[in-house]
């Protein structure tokens, strides 16, 4: 069932739907990822349209009126109605609880708001009578604990409340992709390694590192910064998106490969700044100890990220 339309404009200005240049939909694309994916469209000269509730970490702030803004939560069934209204040519679904810890904290409402998020992005999808492309953004974190870098054929072993959140919507891409005609070949997913850059939740590792060098501040060390993950600029992602949502077919993994320990990130970080990282232990229950996937298949596609890791480190570092 669809919904009648109320007030949920952030503002008002509504583009026509007679504007010649590609239509894209990003739910959240206020957050720290996407709002730069939003921001590459919009000067892409695309029309942009973002469902974002505003939850913590989102940027209102970007929102200028060059894009239509839904001001809702994509767990609310009315965003069905939205998106079959606005009929974009292509969707990105980012829009998702990404914390972990608050995950473990809170799984029943990480798994509500997140797997009805991703039903309601997947409903809409098969009924856009113009849509060329749907984007469901994963997470390297459905492979689960790994000892090799994984593949996009390889098995998914979520093991986690948020990870396992983020499988369902794996699942429901070869589910819908099997099932519905209209879509077959139209839907595309990718599986990121841990981003970084500027908008970042102070919560995650690299922005506490960085308020750590910059004001003395203590961060938990989980594990004793055994913890091994691969990371990218966030610079790098909206080129990647692009390419994808024009070529791509299937799954593709995400990274440089560029792969550290929590303690490794810590030496780089005070070799840049020439500043001590201060750390107190911490302790993450079920935490995962290493992540890492192949981006072959993303490099195959033509895909030549612009920046390498050292190269954004130094960059993130040493911008306010």
């Amino acid at each position: 069932m669809f919904y009648k339309l109320k007030n949920i404009f952030h503002h008002n200005r509504v583009v026509s739907h007679a504007n010649k240049n590609p239509s894209i939909l990003i739910t959240g694309g206020l957050g720290f990822i996407f709002s730069h994916v939003t921001e590459y469209f919009v000067k892409k000269g695309w029309r942009v349209i973002v469902i974002d509730n505003l939850s913590e970490g989102s940027n209102p702030d970007i929102v200028d009126g060059s894009f239509v803004h839904y001001n809702v939560h994509m767990a609310d069934p009315k965003v069905v109605n939205i998106m079959v209204r606005e009929n974009p040519e292509y969707i990105i679904h980012a829009a998702a609880i990404t914390d972990v810890d608050y995950s473990i904290r809170e799984p029943y409402r990480t798994f509500k708001k997140n797997m009805l998020g991703t039903a309601h992005a997947f409903e809409a999808c098969r009924n856009l009578s113009g849509l060329k492309k749907f984007m469901y953004i994963g997470t390297d974190e459905v492979y689960g604990e790994c000892d090799h870098p994984m593949k996009e054929d390889e098995i998914i072993l979520p093991r986690s409340p948020y990870s396992c959140s983020k499988a369902f919507g794996s699942l429901m891409r070869t589910a819908y992709e099997n099932t519905y005609p209209e879509i077959k070949d139209k839907i595309v997913e990718t599986r990121m390694c841990n981003v970084f850059g500027p908008r970042q939740d102070t919560r995650k590792i690299l922005p506490q590192i960085k308020k750590s060098i910059e004001k003395g501040y203590s961060i938990p060390l989980h594990n004793e910064g055994a913890g091994y993950r691969e990371y990218i600029y966030v610079k790098n992602i909206p080129p990647s998106i692009d390419l994808i949502l024009r070529e791509g077919t299937g799954v593709y993994n995400v990274t440089l490969g560029d792969g550290f320990t929590v303690k490794d990130l810590i030496a780089r970080a005070e070799i840049i700044t020439g500043k001590k990282v201060v750390t107190h232990p911490g302790n993450r229950p079920g935490m995962d100890l290493k992540y890492q996937i192949d981006s072959s298949r993303l490099r195959d596609l033509g895909w030549k990220p612009e920046y390498s890791f050292d190269e954004a480190l130094k960059e993130y570092l040493e911008k306010s």
